[in-house]
């Protein structure tokens, strides 16, 4: 008996973890808001009946903007959450409110494929030097061209919907904060099994068209920023590890998709309580990855402020991809797998008496990618680094 509730707990002791994390990111956001209607509450509380209440209208004046020489510390200026085609907000917002909002509208297309979406972030400052935020994609829009076996022809598919939430604490040090350390943590709140056709030719979309990863992805992101005169200089670097947890004990599709596979009771795969890597439940696989960033912010003119960067992307490993017949667990490698990436940022923040507005531009560069068109189950082609 004894080993049977060890056993359980330790099947539940990542739940108690990711969700001990996600209430250390909410909570403050909330505790924040709470303060201050407290505070208000209380002051008209304490009001006498007969106590004159005076109304004093103020002086209207432009809304405090963040002093130079004081950005720093959690994203240094920039958004505390980043992306792959690397850009980030940078820049000197407008300050003096409890919660920042962040609503950055992105479009990214290609030859045969073309992205939407619109992330709404929400941060607070619970305390002097820690930030709490939570990021939800609630537009996402994609469109591309599919095709599944090269005697198909291609299709045109389009999905959408909302996409993973994720959730993030930073908290700054040094002499004037210039360095902050962040954990992050996205939950799959996005679908992963979108599939397209009849009953009878029903399959998987593929992973670029899905609204979510089917994982979770903890991060751990350390910053660091020099001020200069007329200049900001940031530096990012970033790990992203994706696991996986079942609270069932067993694959959500077992019962959908998986039947077949019911009863392989020993096979981690269709029943586990965790997977402390990234595979999802329809087997397909994110590898850990590394990225370093570089951003220099120029700011010559009042109310602008002109940003180049570059980031460098690296997965640890090499990415699979589900098998699009609905019903088999057949997973692969990722033909479109990238050994490395890269992207070059041009961004531009113009600040007014109300609100900042930021446009950037991104270029991606990458490695060719190489398949093994002999042996679609042979990943060792991916594995090399080639010219872009």
């Amino acid at each position: 008996m004894k080993l049977f509730t060890k056993s359980r707990f330790s099947g539940y002791l990542p739940f108690i973890v990711v969700s001990a994390f996600i209430v250390v990111c909410s909570l403050p956001l909330f505790l924040v808001l709470a303060s201050k209607i407290f505070d208000t509450v209380t002051m008209f509380s304490e009001l006498d009946k007969t106590t004159p209440l005076h109304v004093a209208i103020p002086e209207i004046r432009p809304p405090h903007l963040t002093p130079w020489a004081s950005i720093g510390g959690c994203g240094a200026g920039g958004s505390g959450g980043g992306s792959s085609d690397g850009i980030k907000w940078i820049g000197n917002h407008v300050g003096g409110g409890l919660i920042d909002v962040e609503a950055m509208m992105k479009l990214s297309g290609g030859e045969n494929f073309v992205n939407y979406s619109m992330p709404l972030r929400l941060s607070g400052k619970p305390f002097q030097n820690i930030t709490a935020a939570i990021t939800i994609p609630l537009i996402n829009f994609k469109a591309a061209e599919v095709q599944y076996q090269s005697n198909r022809e291609p299709e045109d598919r389009k999905t959408g919907g909302f996409g993973d939430i994720s959730f993030d604490v930073s908290k700054s040090f040094g002499a004037v904060g210039q360095f902050s350390l962040m954990l992050s943590l996205s939950i799959p709140t996005g679908q992963y099994d979108i599939a397209r056709g009849t009953d009878r030719t029903k399959n998987l979309l593929p992973v670029s068209l899905q609204m979510g990863s089917g994982l979770y992805n903890a991060g751990l992101t350390f910053s660091g920023s020099r001020d200069f005169e007329n200049g900001i200089l940031l530096m990012d670097f970033s790990l992203s590890y994706p696991f996986n947890l079942s609270v069932s004990g067993e694959n959500r599709f077992l019962d959908e998709y998986f039947q077949a596979y019911a009863s392989r009771k020993n096979n981690k795969r269709f029943y586990y309580h965790y997977k402390m890597y990234g595979e999802n439940d329809l087997g397909g696989f994110t590898p850990a990855s590394l990225s370093l960033g570089a951003f220099y912010g120029y700011k010559g003119k009042p109310r602008l402020m002109h940003s180049w960067g570059a980031v460098f992307f690296v997965p640890l490993g090499v990415a699979w991809i589900h098998s699009e017949e609905v019903g088999l667990y057949d997973p692969k490698p990722d033909p479109d797998h990238k050994a490395w990436s890269a992207a070059i940022i041009y961004g531009i923040e113009s600040t007014n008496l109300r609100y900042p507005i930021y446009f950037a531009i991104s270029k991606p560069i990458h490695d060719k990618t190489s398949q093994n068109i002999s042996d679609p189950y042979d990943s060792s082609p991916m594995k090399k680094w080639d010219g872009p």
